[in-house]
């Protein structure tokens, strides 16, 4: 019986190993993805941290008997109707605060501006909103249903 050494049994199985490959067959790597960016949504910039406002509607009738009904654009200008006058003025505005919409219409040179505060209602989905004249401190108040 003849014995062969360890090291050419070694030999021998490493180059039959090595032919049994094939140029070009080594497995290519492959890129890991790039994970999607995550897009943050800052929630205090919509009413009650939770309606976007951009281009919406809210109507309802005020406590002084008008129907009043605004329309967001996505400027940040305001329009807005009175019974059956409609205002599309570049000077008036709204924003969210703090979850707080804040709406800013001139009325004339007499009452100055109309400032809204305007509070949300998960539970209606409303707007509470309360008016105030900037130079005569008249007020109304309004519940807005989006439209």
């Amino acid at each position: 019986m003849k014995l062969v050494h360890t090291g050419t049994v070694l030999i021998i199985a490493a180059t039959a190993l090595a032919g049994c490959t094939v140029a070009g067959s080594e497995p290519t790597p492959t890129t890991t993805p790039t994970p999607a960016p995550t897009v943050h949504i800052d929630t205090s910039k919509h009413i009650g941290e939770q309606v976007d406002p951009v281009n919406t509607v809210w109507s309802g009738t005020d406590s002084g008997g008008d129907l009043t009904t605004f329309t967001l654009h996505a400027d940040g200008t305001v329009a807005v109707s009175y019974s059956n006058n409609t205002y599309d003025y570049p000077g008036d505005t709204w924003r969210v605060e703090g979850g707080v919409l804040k709406i800013e219409v001139y009325l004339d040179a007499n009452d100055g501006l109309a400032e809204y505060v305007a509070t949300y209602s998960p539970e209606s989905k409303t707007l509470d909103a309360t008016m105030r004249t900037t130079k005569t401190a008249k007020e109304l108040t309004v519940t807005l249903s989006q439209k």
